[in-house]
């Protein structure tokens, strides 16, 4: 007995407290995720009604992982980001709520948005009435939380109470406009993220720097709630989280958080918006163009959603087909495989996909590039590696991360600095004009004081070729899929031809027309890059290779869930003692 429990005490902190964070385009099925975690009856599908899903030596990982999650199942409380929403919603009046919601559509009706309002649930706000002092309590950061009994209690019930009232204002903006709910909703967050309270003049107002954490905060709150009402013992997914300064917030803070993307197939997944929910096409471009981080605001990088960045940050990257709508068995086994990681750790070893994406997310941190860091493998058709590449500049050239605005101004070094950049009078003056907005902004030094102040020839290069805008050919760097074909050349490589590409995020056009031409079988891509790759170059001929969407463990949590808390023949023994 005294083995068996030595034993479980090893594993115990991986199963006390679990925090997990969805993410994923709208209609992706992150709120499906969730009411499966949180269901005290989940029942996980055998490996013959996953239509081929896992193959090889995945198909005895997935039966050792369900076995054991079917016997520790355990249900997930559920942090609905859009209840919490609600929630500062509700501390608005009538009219406040309805001039705001108006001003995330104005296609609609104000008369009929004001009729809707008064007659409907918002109108009775029993919640903020009710239990006004808690609500103000919760949201005041300034406050210290009250973790007492009463304090708890009453919380969890307004919560209960508020997600009733978020699925039935929900229909009722709907009936309104097929896509009035998620465009006030989104509204709202930039609104949150900007001032802390949602405001409807928000975009004209000072933006508050410490507002991007409002809602994470107003998240960590109830975190605590929940931790302290279940004696520290919680599993507990957030759903859904849109803004990649929020998974930052939740990363910083638990080292138990996991951030899960939820990726279906774009095809899919509009099928089910149009079909379900009634959205046109316009609507859809409406909300996935918000859901990129695109906006015309000002500080839109930190208070838009921006799922395209939260899903490559992602941890696990959960695949969700919804060719059939009422179909989530794909969805619950592999749900099955990480819950089961995540209480026990090193219960089974990675997959060949995770294993090659790990080296390619390993390798994309040597990358001098400013603005993302990508990292590329090629392998054969048996997952083994060939050649890895990262963007980067070639061979014996300076990385943009360790060239400077005033060694480009001052230092002339013709090692680093290129011909065009030391003498085009147009792109120095850009260039200066750029440094000496750093130096405006931060007069005292306090701010920049010893960094770098690295940039992006590309970008100020684009901004004067105003008609070449965003124009590849002049970056410095190699793409990393590139670089990685170029090891091939350089150093040979055999057995490529119907191999495969592994690459952190998707190839672009001329990335994909390169991998047509070696012969790749499949690219392997974590999220899709604008453009046109796949529409014009990949799905086309005789020999394409087939695009296949990562699913699976990547950066720190590879190793969290993979990495054995003492090896597997020690623990059994221990146990039969």
């Amino acid at each position: 007995m005294k083995n068996k429990k030595f034993v479980s005490e090893l594993f115990l902190e991986n199963g006390q407290f679990i925090l997990v964070g969805l993410t994923g385009r709208t209609g992706s099925g992150c709120t499906t995720t969730a009411n499966i975690l949180e269901d005290e009856k989940t029942i996980f599908p055998d490996v013959s009604k996953l239509q081929g899903f896992y193959k090889g030596l995945d198909v005895h990982r997935y039966n050792i992982v369900k076995n054991f999650t079917e016997n520790h199942w355990e249900n997930f409380y559920s942090i609905k980001v859009s209840d919490l929403i609600s929630v500062y919603l509700l501390t608005l009046t009538v009219e406040e709520a309805s001039e705001f919601i108006f001003s995330s559509k104005n296609s609609i009706s104000k008369q009929h948005l004001d009729l809707v309002l008064t007659g409907g649930v918002f109108s009775d706000n029993l919640l903020s009435k009710k239990f006004k002092n808690v609500i103000e309590h919760l949201l005041n950061h300034d406050s210290d939380l009250k973790l007492d009994v009463k304090t708890i209690n009453k919380v969890i019930s307004i919560l209960k109470l508020v997600r009733k009232f978020t699925k039935q204002f929900k229909a009722e903006l709907n009936e309104i406009n097929s896509n009035l709910y998620v465009s006030a909703y989104q509204l709202a967050g930039k609104s949150i993220r900007r001032r802390g309270c949602i405001e409807v003049d928000f975009e004209t107002n000072d933006f508050i720097p410490k507002s991007v954490f409002h809602l994470p905060e107003t998240i960590n709150r109830v975190i605590k709630l929940i931790r302290k009402n279940k004696r520290d013992k919680a599993l507990i997914v957030i759903d859904a989280i849109r803004n990649p300064y929020e998974a930052k917030f939740f990363k910083d803070r638990y080292s138990a958080f996991h951030l899960i993307s939820i990726n279906a197939p774009d095809e899919h997944r509009t099928n089910y918006l149009r079909k379900l929910h009634k959205f046109s096409s316009d609507q859809i471009e409406e909300i996935d163009a918000v859901e990129s981080g695109k906006g015309d605001n000002s500080y839109k990088h930190l208070t838009n959603p921006n799922v395209t960045k939260c899903i490559e940050l992602s941890d696990i990257h959960i695949f969700n087909p919804k060719n059939e709508f009422d179909n989530d068995n794909i969805l619950k086994a592999q749900l099955a495989w990480y819950v089961a990681l995540m209480k026990h750790p090193g219960l089974i070893t990675p997959t060949a996909m995770e294993r090659v994406m790990q080296v390619a997310y390993t390798v994309k941190l040597n990358s001098g590039c400013i603005s993302r860091q990508v990292g590329a493998v090629v392998t054969d058709d048996d997952n083994s590696i060939k050649a890895v590449g990262w963007n980067d500049v070639a061979n014996g050239q300076i990385p943009c991360s360790m060239r400077s605005l005033d060694g480009l101004m001052y230092d002339f070094d013709e090692k680093i600095y290129s011909h065009y950049e030391r003498n085009n009078s147009s792109f120095r003056n850009q260039a200066k004009g750029k440094l000496l907005t750093f130096r405006m902004i931060d007069s005292a030094g306090d701010v920049y004081r010893g960094r770098n102040l690295s940039y992006c020839f590309k970008d100020i290069h684009n901004s004067l070729d105003k008609d070449k805008k965003g124009n590849q050919v002049h970056t410095r760097a190699l793409h990393a899929e590139e670089n990685a074909f170029l090891q091939l050349a350089k150093y040979g490589g055999v057995g490529i031809q119907g191999g495969k590409l592994y690459t952190t995020a998707s190839p672009c056009e001329l990335c994909a027309k390169k991998a047509y031409q070696l012969g790749m079988s499949e690219i392997i891509f974590i999220d899709p890059y604008p453009g046109i790759a796949q529409d014009h170059i990949i799905n086309i001929g005789s020999k394409s290779p087939e695009l296949v969407q990562f699913r699976g463990a990547i950066g720190k949590s590879y190793h969290r869930l993979y990495e054995q808390v003492i090896p597997i023949k020690d623990e059994l023994d221990y146990l039969l003692e």
